[in-house]
């Protein structure tokens, strides 16, 4: 039975305590927490909140790398029923000040200046009162009054305030948030298409956490290695999460390095890991993998549907349960995924079934009609994990909100013949040549088997004879000299000819959004018109379904 339904921040974090008090919950270098801890911790969090005077439903950003403090005032905004804001730590100044501003966040946690880049710089830009107390409030971040520091801020900065100093006496605990159905997490999407919107995540993501575990047998012997950024929905809400509703540890990196991530494992006896693409290439490149005792992995979280990819975390690093799922932010992440010990074939081509208390559904996006199992069409999903909306977006939650709770995706997906989901790409991506729908992914995935191929994207542009072609952006790999006639013909022997791109043009980068690290394909869609001599401007590749 799931024990966090209904449950908020507060009254997860209490049972948390209560039932697990004395185990450990949080590893941070040298550092160990236990449940009570973080319980403790966390209502200290909220007593310097209350102290500012911010109230339930003030906004409160976390711009902080990977440590416990970013954890610690999560939970103590969140319980008291702050809003907390989720920034990406790669931010440029000007996407970090549109966050903060559309948000209304009142404060901003940052490190002092000894973090990994100078965060109060970018703020003192902005924000005037920062360094001169007597300067008026910031014209860019209006609502911004306060800049809290988990380190000293040293002299330049005397409108910072000091976290790292004691608590003060005789503060009380505030009260806290009874209503689970209030938002508490504002999450960001990657705005490759337009700007950013905040996803609005209520406290069901306790409730989330329990459901998403049932698949991998999760249990209070399980122990999470996990460096990927903790501003990010997968490490927070499918990674924390997950495993201390069970009683699990996390053993938290401050970021990725692929011997750091073989010494803990074997140390610490990770039971699963959070693996990237890059993450994974990196660690089976190692010429003495081998030495190392992998043997405590059981689960491999993948963020990656490329079967090589996946191959390579079962045989090279020898784990059993490599796990793909299907969600995303606004649907406080995984809403389908696999059994851990399904068949190897099932959890490599689906992205399972649907999680408990989540309906999901195949819709043709021009009719609405529910489609058969084996037809592709539009994710929508239903269900108590659907967010609250766009964050002051009515426009935008109207756009995919469809009406009975249904959120369309925007992805295109398929179910199997038993139930299972297949994710296909983004339906926006998708184009259509010659009467038939290509998935940009797919052809992105042969690309990149390709030795020649570092990096690679796939956009479709209109034409007037084919409908659609596409074209690939291809980043060489250090050292090859591949042409174009060497890369088709490669594809031609991975896929079908409707598949194949028109053009192939080769650059040095691609455009992507700060911090996320997503290509914005609308710009490469922009630039393969420019090449071809077409209006730049002209209609875009929609839904071609």
């Amino acid at each position: 039975m799931n024990e966090f339904v209904g449950k908020t921040y507060a009254q997860s974090l209490e049972l948390l305590a209560e039932r697990y008090g004395p185990r450990e919950a949080l590893v941070f270098r040298d550092r160990r927490f236990t449940f009570r801890d973080l319980k403790e911790l966390a209502d200290r969090a909220s007593v310097r909140f209350a102290a500012l005077g911010l109230r339930p439903g003030d906004k409160i950003a976390l711009w902080l790398p990977n440590r416990p403090e970013h954890i610690v005032y999560w939970l103590g905004a969140s319980q008291m029923g702050l809003v907390t804001v989720m920034l990406n730590t790669r931010l440029k100044q000007p996407e970090m000040a549109y966050q903060l501003a559309q948000s209304d966040s009142r404060a901003v946690l940052v490190p002092g200046p000894d973090g990994h880049r100078d965060f109060l710089a970018d703020l003192g830009a902005l924000c005037p009162w920062l360094s001169d107390r007597t300067a008026g409030t910031s014209e860019s971040l209006p609502e911004l009054r306060h800049v809290l520091c988990c380190d000293p801020p040293g002299d330049g900065y005397p409108g910072a305030t000091d976290w790292s100093a004691p608590l003060p006496e005789g503060l009380l605990v505030p009260p806290m948030e009874t209503d689970p159905d209030r938002p508490a997490l504002i999450a960001y999407s990657s705005g490759t298409t337009a700007l950013p919107k905040g996803a609005m995540i209520t406290h069901c993501l306790w409730r989330k956490g329990w459901d998403i575990g049932i698949p991998i047998d999760l249990g209070p012997d399980d122990c999470l290695y996990m460096s990927i950024p903790l501003f990010g929905s997968m490490a927070t809400m499918n990674g924390v999460n997950q495993f201390w509703v069970r009683g699990g540890r996390v053993v938290l990196g401050e970021q990725f390095e692929p011997r750091d991530f073989l010494d803990t494992v074997q140390r610490e006896r990770c039971t699963a890991a959070h693996l990237l693409p890059p993450m994974i290439h990196q660690i089976c490149a190692l010429p003495d993998l081998d030495r190392y005792d992998l043997s405590s992995l059981r689960i491999a979280f993948v963020l990656s549907a490329d079967r090589g990819v996946l191959d390579l975390v079962a045989t090279r690093m020898g784990v059993p349960g490599v796990m793909t799922g299907y969600g995303m932010t606004e649907t406080t992440t995984v809403v389908s995924r696999n059994r851990w010990d399904d068949p190897q074939e099932a959890r490599f081509t689906t992205q399972g079934r649907p999680m408990p208390g989540v309906e999901l559904r195949v819709v043709d996006p021009v009719s609405y009609e529910t489609l058969p199992a084996g037809q592709s069409g539009e994710i929508w999903v239903r269900g108590y994990c659907v967010m609250a909306g766009y964050y002051k977006k009515p426009e935008e939650t109207a756009r995919v909100m469809h009406g009975d709770g249904w959120f369309r995706t925007g992805d295109l997906g398929a179910f199997t013949e038993d139930g299972r989901l297949v994710f296909k790409g983004r339906l926006g991506d998708g184009y259509k040549t010659r009467g038939f729908n290509v998935s940009p992914s797919e052809i992105e995935m042969a690309l990149a088997r390709h030795p020649a191929v570092a990096e690679t994207a796939v956009v479709g542009i209109p034409d007037s004879d084919q409908g659609d072609i596409g074209i690939a952006y291809v980043i060489r790999s250090e050292g090859a000299d591949a042409d174009e006639a060497e890369l088709v013909a490669f594809l031609r022997t991975q896929l079908a000819s409707y598949k194949i791109p028109r053009h192939v043009f080769f650059v040095d980068e691609l455009p992507l959004t700060a911090g996320t690290g997503k290509v914005q394909k609308f710009r490469l869609r922009e630039d393969a018109r420019r090449r071809l001599g077409r209006d730049p401007a002209g209609p875009d590749v929609g839904s071609s379904l």
